[in-house]
């Protein structure tokens, strides 16, 4: 009797968040702010999570997210988690940050700090609906926050990293600037962050708001690397990188993954050739399908689903 309650009440707390999103959320964080997060049911045994890049927007109004990534699994259970602060009342905009980031996301939000809500809501729904599967992807920032939940976690049957660079932020960094200026004033821009790292990498704490982020986000950012969070994962992996990505390395990234295959043997590494960051090719076009197909195609080869394009 009181397990037939205990299943009821819970899903009675589904149908208060998924149906509101922001009402009734049942996660709350140590510091007492809720985690808002978003489950598509479909019913089926896999749980797919979906982890957004770097920008200040609600992941809920994110239409490459959740019309064409959630896809790659037909009849998986969909996971979105807001970043901290975030709620779908804050305007999408889709060229940048909303107009309307609350201050509350610039003094909290941080990739660790993704990674600690992530795993919070994946245990608290393989609680409630024991998944078979857990299936993370994620691109950019996301990429690095899926490294960081699949080490911490052994539920993880499979990872999928999108666009997410090399093993350090920072070379990241300036590879992306080296892109965009000439060599002098690279130069002089490398020194200039080089100075920025410095001060962040030793201070406990900073006002500031950088390039759409505060201290702890830059904290986390430049302390992470990525390959040792890699290696310690066991789950199978797909590394896919843009050939004209300007925002991270492709060669970085191949060098991580090279050096990944090294030491696992279920690590794949796939370029998309002739698109960007955002997957566009240089006419505008978009070819998020083709990486839709090709994540579906590793998932049936890989035995995880039987997706297949």
């Amino acid at each position: 009797m009181y397990r037939t309650i205990a299943i009821i009440m819970a899903f009675l707390l589904f149908a208060i968040q998924y149906g509101f999103a922001e009402e009734g959320v049942p996660l709350m964080r140590p510091d007492g702010s809720a985690i808002t997060f978003y489950l598509d049911k479909k019913g089926g045994r896999h749980l797919l999570v979906l982890m957004q890049g770097s920008d200040c927007n609600s992941v809920v109004h994110s239409k490459v997210i959740n019309d064409r990534f959630a896809a790659v699994i037909g009849d998986a259970d969909v996971l979105t988690v807001e970043k901290y602060a975030l709620t779908r009342s804050v305007p999408w905009n889709g060229s940048g940050d909303s107009p309307e980031c609350p201050a509350s996301y610039y003094e909290h939000d941080s990739p660790r700090q993704r990674a600690d809500d992530y795993l919070q809501v994946m245990s608290w729904l393989d609680e409630q609906l024991e998944y078979d599967d857990i299936i993370l992807l994620g691109g950019s920032e996301g990429a690095l926050v899926a490294a960081m939940v699949a080490s911490r976690s052994d539920k993880v049957s499979a990872v999928i990293t999108l666009n997410g660079g090399g093993r350090f932020f920072v070379d990241d960094v300036f590879y992306s600037m080296s892109v965009d200026l000439p060599p002098e004033e690279f130069e002089q821009a490398k020194q200039g962050f080089l100075e920025f790292k410095g001060a962040i990498e030793s201070s406990e704490s900073m006002t500031l708001v950088m390039s759409g982020h505060g201290f702890r986000w830059w904290k986390s950012m430049l302390a992470a690397d990525q390959t040792e969070l890699l290696l310690s994962v066991s789950a199978p992996l797909l590394i896919i990188q843009s050939e004209l990505d300007k925002s991270v390395s492709p060669k970085l990234a191949y060098d991580q993954a090279r050096m990944l295959m090294k030491n696992r043997n279920n690590v794949e590494f796939r370029t998309v050739k002739g698109v960007d960051h955002k997957f566009h090719d240089p006419s505008g076009k978009d070819r998020t399908s083709e990486v839709v197909s090709s994540v579906k195609e590793w998932l049936g080869d890989n035995q995880i689903t039987s997706e297949i394009r």
